[in-house]
């Protein structure tokens, strides 16, 4: 009697079967079986989940990755107090700090993107917000010229935007808006101390309006509990995003976050294999932070249900080399899918390329089919 109270409490059983069934249909886990992947640790559990997610991933989106990369347009000297970032002017940190660069050099860079296999292009801009004139007037001449010259989706990353400014941008072009969540709402003020949830909530709801593409997704390894991250994935599919961004912390010198250190690699596959149960048809994109935290778990990402990944350096830090990249790709037997507007460059290996360019789909997309 006093073994069996003494032994701990079973965990709660995950149909998978049903699980599949559902996702096929569109349908996502509930909060209920999202924090019992949580629990998940025996290498019987672990297998079970991976051929759950993998099968969802190729039933909704093929053996296609999406890939994209950035351009950090302006950094350093932000006025916003989000304890993660090196940008942040409340912290003394090593991040480079320049104001924003030309559209000239920005259209540079996406081009030199496309060349290297990426399908979508962001500008990033440090700030609370992009709302002046002279910076607006930069990012439309960009955006004109990124579509002119290149195949890209074009896509930018700044703050906490206003309705009227996003459509001027997308007028010129912009067809993507990148917006994180960062945290779960309960969270978010440990995270973020100049700005609430609900000032990022509106900015992807104006995105929507729109009917722009959007990304937006968060943060993992600061702090939260388990049930957090299911919370957060829980608002991001109440919010129909298009794309969900996963970030692992990369604790930055100087920060107040400096030192942590809280996921293991098969943390970080739990999470990106939830946020795909959550969200089955979805875009999942392992981002930054993902060589320090999943390391040798990178080779099981797109097992664990990611469709997408960021090629090339991120904001303050250096990412993976390309070949390495594409060179896991063969190895799964997945291939770059098609950019928008033009078909993959010559410089995109033909073990893999897709074919054609994805410019119905993403038609449909803004047409609401």
């Amino acid at each position: 009697m006093i073994r069996s109270l003494l032994r701990a409490p079973a965990r709660p059983a995950l149909d998978w079967a049903s699980i599949a069934a559902r996702a096929a249909r569109g349908i996502g886990i509930s909060e209920a079986e999202g924090i019992a992947i949580g629990a998940l640790e025996t290498p019987e559990e672990i297998s079970a989940l991976l051929a759950c997610t993998d099968g969802i991933r190729t039933t909704h989106k093929g053996n296609a990755i999406n890939t994209c990369g950035i351009t950090n347009a302006r950094s350093g000297r932000c006025p916003e107090k989000c304890n993660f970032c090196s940008q942040s002017a409340h912290f003394e940190t090593a991040a480079p700090t320049y104001t924003t660069k030309s559209a000239d050099l920005i259209a540079a860079e996406a081009k030199a993107a496309f060349e290297g296999g990426v399908r979508e292009f962001s500008i990033v801009m440090a700030g609370r917000s992009i709302h002046a004139d002279k910076d607006l007037t930069t990012l439309e001449t960009a955006f004109r010229t990124i579509r002119a010259e290149t195949g890209l989706q074009t896509c930018a990353s700044l703050g906490l935007m206003k309705k009227k400014d996003l459509a001027r941008l997308q007028a010129a072009g912009m067809e993507s808006m990148h917006h994180n969540l960062e945290t779960a709402r309960s969270h978010h003020a440990n995270i973020v101390e100049s700005h609430t949830y609900d000032d990022e909530r509106e900015t992807i709801i104006a995105a929507k309006e729109l009917g722009m593409y959007v990304c937006s997704g968060g943060i993992f390894g600061m702090g939260e509990t388990w049930a957090q991250r299911v919370e957060l994935a829980l608002d991001l599919r109440a919010l129909n995003v298009d794309s969900v961004p996963v970030n692992f912390l990369n604790p930055r010198p100087g920060t107040p976050m400096e030192g942590m250190k809280e996921l293991t690699p098969l943390d970080c596959l739990k999470i990106i294999a939830m946020l795909r149960l959550v969200m089955p048809t979805k875009d999942i994109i392992v981002c930054g932070g993902r060589e320090m935290n999943l390391l040798h778990g990178q080779d099981n990402m797109f097992k664990a249900g990611a469709n997408g990944l960021m090629l090339g350096n991120y904001l303050t830090t250096a990412g993976s080399a390309l070949q390495d990249d594409l060179d896991r790709l063969e190895r799964d037997g997945l291939v770059v899918r098609a950019p928008p507007h033009q078909p993959h460059p010559p410089s995109v290996p033909p073990a893999v390329r897709s074919t054609g360019t994805d410019m119905g789909a993403l038609a449909d997309k803004n047409a609401g089919v």
